[in-house]
Parts: structure tokens; sequence; C-alpha cells
């Protein structure tokens, strides 16, 4: 059966072409990215470990190297790049003469990693600051911009003159990877109209929908699913997702398989099977493609994946609806180190909010992974109470609390998926939950207080600042 996205109406829809000639015009931070492209040399590249920032990775290596570049491409554990793991990397590739971060924040640390190299960032995350000491690439400063790092990665290619099909199926998985395109439903980000017009529709087989295992993708219903979310769970599970839920301990075979760059390798190896990508029917088609050891080990690693989504199902039958705010209820989990804990909590809470008969839902997550290791993930089913803004608040207000452990606090994201964690035991899970608590109340007063008519100036900026959107 077609999918419903390739039922629309595209006629109107913007040059793919225009579209990136005038974000390099308006733009001088791509303007500079654009310009060193073009002078080879060497690079270090690092991209976050989930599937936007392991395919923006590989399509930003592929136009480097196209262009006669040398380049280390790492997926460090964790969002925000940590001075060790750069550190460790140049040590790996002393000879690099420049910094590309994809996928891994607009952030204000980043300015330390200027002193040593230049710094180029392309991202998609909202951030309150931009680092001023490094080139950023960012659609999504100063106003949130829905996309994606894989679909920056694939227009700067563009623009570059380097970009090929096996791109563009990059740039999808990276797409599904972070939610801005969904086949079955029809949506597609505006940002990222023009490129599928172009380049996305012509992977048709992959938005057709097929009668396979309901994914972690298909979240907003669950009775049909497609190609190109299968393959992105399966990017998604074999690469850890970006949460580290990785399967190194789970046998011996296992023990030394870096999970994303296996990954990485593994999709690298098809890109030259573009013709036999665009007619498989099933997940089993496409796996069948990847070359050895990778086949084998991901193979072991999906397995051990769908394990564990099925035992986390059940954990988190002790949500609670604690709270509504406007038309969205909000849910709360708290509990012990759940399996895929941000993954299966998109599932979850489709099913919380079909059994709440909720207009919209956000589920809260807050985990206690070990002594020194607490994790909140905030999942939604839509914009109007910001789950990206709910975790940066957390993530300013303890490392104002917890100054020494500073980097060792890091939250954000998007307004319907984010985290926050804490990687130290100075800071408790009782800390942690404490601070969860104060933000949900204050939360409660504002809306309160706004069903009132009475919010000050004052109040409404921090209403924005905590993410109710509807208030707005």
């Amino acid at each position: 059966m077609e999918a419903v996205i390739l039922q629309q109406d595209f006629s109107k829809t913007q040059e793919h072409s225009l579209q990136w000639a005038n974000l390099l015009s308006d733009n001088a931070g791509l303007q500079k990215i654009m310009a060193v492209i073009e002078q080879p040399s060497t690079a270090l590249i690092f991209s976050h470990d989930d599937p936007d920032g392991i395919t923006s990775g590989l399509i930003f290596k592929r136009t480097l190297e196209k262009k006669g570049w040398k380049v280390l491409h790492k997926m460090p554990e964790g969002f925000l790049l940590q001075p060790d793991q750069l550190n460790a990397a140049l040590a790996e590739f002393p000879q690099a003469k420049a910094i590309f971060l994809l996928d891994k924040g607009t952030l204000p640390p980043y300015n330390d990693f200027a002193q040593k190299l230049p710094v180029y960032i392309i991202d998609h995350h909202p951030t309150a600051v931009v680092p001023d000491k490094c080139v950023s690439f960012n659609p999504a400063v100063p106003a949130y911009v829905q996309c994606s790092a894989s679909i920056l990665a694939h227009g700067i290619a563009t623009l570059a003159q380097t970009r090929d099909e096996f791109d563009d199926l990059l740039c999808l998985i990276g797409l599904k990877g972070d939610w801005a395109i969904e086949p079955v439903t029809g949506f597609i980000a505006d940002f990222v109209r023009p490129f599928f017009v172009n380049y996305g529709k012509n992977f048709k087989n992959l938005m057709t929908l097929v009668k396979e295992r309901p994914t972690m993708f298909d979240a907003s219903q669950r009775e049909s699913t497609c190609l190109l979310s299968r393959i992105s769970e399966y990017v998604h599970a074999c690469g850890g997702g970006g949460f580290s839920y990785f399967y190194n301990d789970r046998e011996e075979s296992l023990a030394n398989v870096n999970h994303p760059e296996c990954v990485a390798k593994a999709l690298e190896g098809i890109s030259q099977k573009i013709n036999e990508i665009k007619n498989i029917k099933s997940l089993d088609d496409f796996t069948a493609l990847i070359s050895e050891p990778q086949r084998t080990q991901l193979s072991k690693i999906w397995n051990y994946f769908l394990q564990d989504w099925e035992s986390a199902d059940t954990m988190l039958d002790s949500s609670a609806k604690i709270l509504q705010l406007e038309d969205t209820s909000i849910y709360l989990f708290v509990g012990p180190k759940v399996p895929l804990l941000p993954m299966i909590g998109s599932i979850k809470l489709f099913d919380l909010k079909k059994n709440g008969n909720d207009k919209l839902a956000q589920i809260i997550m807050v985990s206690s992974v070990s002594s020194d290791y607490t994790h909140v993930s905030v999942r939604a089913t839509g914009p109007r109470v910001h789950s990206g803004k709910f975790c940066t608040e957390l993530q300013d207000s303890m490392q104002t609390r917890f100054p020494a452990q500073k980097t060792c606090i890091s939250g954000g994201g998007h307004p319907v998926a984010a985290e926050c964690t804490f990687k130290t035991k100075e800071v408790t899970f009782l800390n942690v939950l404490t601070r969860v608590t104060e933000v949900l109340s204050e939360m409660t007063s504002l809306d309160a207080t706004a069903a009132k008519d009475k919010l000050t100036d004052t109040q409404k900026t921090r209403a924005a600042k905590l993410g109710l959107e509807y208030l707005n």
C-alpha cells in the first residue's frame, strides 16, 4: 500500500537548490564552512552516536574525502563532546588541523576546544548561547526549526557538488531517526520538503506500508510501519541510540565491538548497492546486503535489543498521570534502570495517551541507572509543553547547585524528545528527583496563575524558559 507521504501535493514546494542557495546567502557560518571544505587538509569529525549523528557524520566524512581531505571520524559516547574524548582523538590523529562537530549541540564549552584547533559546528539543536569562538551553522538559532543534522550535512554535500544517492539514503535515515519525517502518517517538517521532493521520494519502496513489526518510530499509531522506520530503528538499536545501550557484556564476541562504529562501517559497506536498496521489501533484505563481520555482529546486537524491548515494556506500566497542563497530560515514571528506557518511552506514551483519552501527553522518566548515574528522559506527543526546555532547565539549575560537577550534568533536546543525564555520585538520585518535582510544581503554579490572567512579565519569561509553549 502506498504511504500517505507520497500522496501529497508538492507542486508549491520550493526547489531544493534554491533553498540551499538562500541558506548559503544568509548564513555566515555556512559560508565559512563551505570555504574551508574547498581547502583540503586533515580533520577530526565528531558526531553523535544516534541515527542522525551516525548518518550526518558519514555524509560529511564522504564529502570531505571526495574533496581530498584526510579525516578521522569518531562517535564517542554522550552528547556533549568531552575534553578527554577530544584529547584521545588528537593522540590518535595528531595531524588534524580542524575539528568538525555534527549533531553534538551548539554549546559554549566548545569554545575551549577552539583554543587548540579551529572548530566548525553543524547542528540543529536549539541553544541559548552560541559559542562565539567557533564557526557554527545551525538553522535552529535563533528560532527553532525542525530538521536534522543529516539534512544539513546533505545540503552541504549538495553545495559542494559531492552528493549522491547514497547520501540521500543516509539523510532519510537521519531524518526518520530525529522524527522530522513520518512516511506512515504523512508528516514532513517544512525544512525537509524540498529534499524529499527532489531526492527522498525516489526511495518509494522505503515509504510503502509493510506488514512487519511496528517500530519505536511508530509512536502515534501502531497499525502500520514502513521500511524506512524499520531500517532507522535497526540503526538506532544497533548503534546504542545515543543512550549508551551497548551489549558488550552479553557475550565474548561482542566484548570489543564499538556499536556506532560497527553500524557506520556496515552502512559505508553498502554505499555501492543503491540499486539493490531501492528494491528491498523487508528489513531482512536490507541486512542481507551488509558484509561480514558487521552483519553477524549487528544481528546479535539486534536480537538482544528485541529481548530487552519486551522486558522494558512491562516495567513502565507503573507510570502515573500526575498533572494537567492545558491539553497535555503529564505522566511520571520513577524507578530503577530500565532497559531501553528512552526508546520505549514513546511507545508507552502512546498507550498511556490512548488509555487516558488524552489530547496530548508527555512522560517524564527518572531512572536510577546506578549509584553514580541518574537519567531523566522526556517524551511527548506534541510541542505544547516543550520536552527540551524542561531538560535544559534541569541541566542549568543543577549545574548551578553543583558547580563542581558541572561537566557531569548534560541536558536538552527537542520539543517532543529530550534527555538529561547526571553521571556522578555527588548528584544523587534523590537530588535529581527532588529537582524534577520542584520544576513540575513551578510549572503547575505558573499554569494556575495564567488561568487567572495574572502572569507578570517575569513569570511569562520564566514560563517560556520552562517550556510552557501554550502560554506564548
